[in-house]
This record gives C-alpha cells, structure tokens and sequence, in this order.
C-alpha cells in the first residue's frame, strides 16, 4: 500500500511514498520539477529512494515506473546497505589493499605528521595517528603518492607503445565512485585513485581503456577493435575490476 504526503514549493511539488519490495518497504521521494522535461530519472541510497521526473508528470506513469524497476531498486538499495556495512576500518590491524594485494595496518602514535611506509605486507603508520580520521588522512596521501609514480609510470608505458599516440599525455588523479578513468577532448587523461588498490593489470586495462580514445573518441566497434589490438584479454581484466570494484571505492 502507498501513502502520500505532499508539499507544494516554488519550482518543484515533492511527495512521498512507500514501495514494497520483498521482504522490504522502502521509501520513495518523489521530486516533480518545473525545470525538468522529459525523463523520468531514479536515484537509490541506503535511506530510500528518489525519483525526479516532470512538473506534469502523471501519477499513473510514476507508479508505472516504479513497478518495472521495483526488483532493481530492491538490489540497489541491498547493495547500498552491504556497503555501508563493509566499509574500511581504520584501526590497527585492518585490512587495506594495494596493487591488488591485501596489507595490514599497524599504528604506532607519536609526535609529528602522521606518515605510512611498507614493508612485508604490513602499512606502518607512524606519527599523529590517534584518531581513525588521522590514520585515513595519511592513508589517502600516501595512496595517493603512490599513485602519481606508477599510474605515470605505466601511462608512459603504455603510450610509447600505441602507435597512435604520439607524447605521453597529461595526467590528472581525481578520487570518484562512479568511474575509473575519463580523456578529455584535449587529450589529458584522468584517473581514480582509488584504482591503486587493484592489480597492475586491471590499472593498465582503465588505461589502454583512456588511451584508445585519443585515437576513437566514442564506445564504437571500432573503439573496441582497438581496445583488442592493444589489449587482447582487456574483457577479462575489466570484468577482474568490476568484480572488486565496489568495495575498492569505499573509504
């Protein structure tokens, strides 16, 4: 059963209904827009879900809607829970991964900035660690120094084998949850920082992926073609990093 409540403000009318999936009920806000258009569009997270669609949008079509999706609403929302649940820990002890293999943390507080060295699968951080927020600062830097060495290192690998790509391109590091790389259409290439956490061969599919673009600039049979050129078993490595993706992100 869905029960409503609603609220009329400037540019927008918002309500809010329940959608039972399964064993679940889960809650749905409802976001009629003056400056949408056409589509109906639908954003899932732990604490429910929201649905954008136009001002004049009928009742009939949004429930429509929910109904065709309802089965993946209940995945994505359980999916969004899972991950919450297994979010990192930064506690002494813990597991954080590099380059695809599984180290463990061990603090040691003292005075100065906190900082992290590796050594036989162990992170040792040492310094001002006393909070978890302090071992994830340090922990974030120095991911991401390491990322700037060997994603440079294989970007210029990889380009000096490419006979389409002329100088190595520009390198930008961005944290993101939703992608693993992008190139720009100036040709500088940036990519997740979070992908250190992978195996080498799944860093070197995301940029033979960025590295096919300088030359086709689109998802088209001929992108793919070259992505197999260049990287034979490249189904294989993205379907490597999709599996272990999600929970790369977390942080």
């Amino acid at each position: 059963m869905l029960t409503k409540f609603k609220s009329k403000r400037a540019a927008e009318l918002q309500s809010q209904q329940y959608l039972q999936c399964r064993d679940k009920t889960i809650p749905i806000t409802i976001i009629r827009s003056r400056r949408r258009r056409r589509k109906l569009s639908l954003q899932v997270g732990p604490a429910g879900v929201v649905l954008r669609a136009p001002f004049t949008t009928r009742a009939v079509d949004i429930e429509d809607m929910l109904h065709r999706h309802r089965d993946w609403i209940y995945e994505r929302q359980h999916w969004h829970c899972l991950q919450r649940a297994s979010a990192p820990c930064y506690e002494h002890g813990q597991r954080h991964d590099f380059m695809g293999e599984p180290l463990v943390l061990a603090i040691a507080v003292n005075a100065g900035r906190a900082a992290v060295t590796m050594a036989e699968g162990i992170l040792h951080i040492s310094g001002n660690a006393e909070t978890s927020t302090k071992v994830k600062e340090a922990l974030q830097r120095w991911y991401l120094q390491q990322a700037k060495v060997i994603f440079g290192e294989r970007l210029s690998f990889w380009a000096a084998r490419l006979p389409w790509v002329e100088d190595v391109p520009q390198l930008r590091l961005r944290r993101m949850r939703s992608r693993w790389g992008s190139c720009s259409a100036d040709g500088r290439i940036c990519l997740n920082t979070h992908l250190i956490k992978a195996k080498q061969c799944c860093i070197d599919y995301v940029i033979v992926h960025e590295l096919c673009h300088l030359q086709e600039f689109n998802h088209s049979p001929r992108f793919y073609a070259l992505m197999a050129e260049a990287m034979p078993e490249w189904q294989q490595h993205k379907a490597e990093l999709e599996s272990v993706g999600s929970q790369l992100v977390l942080e």
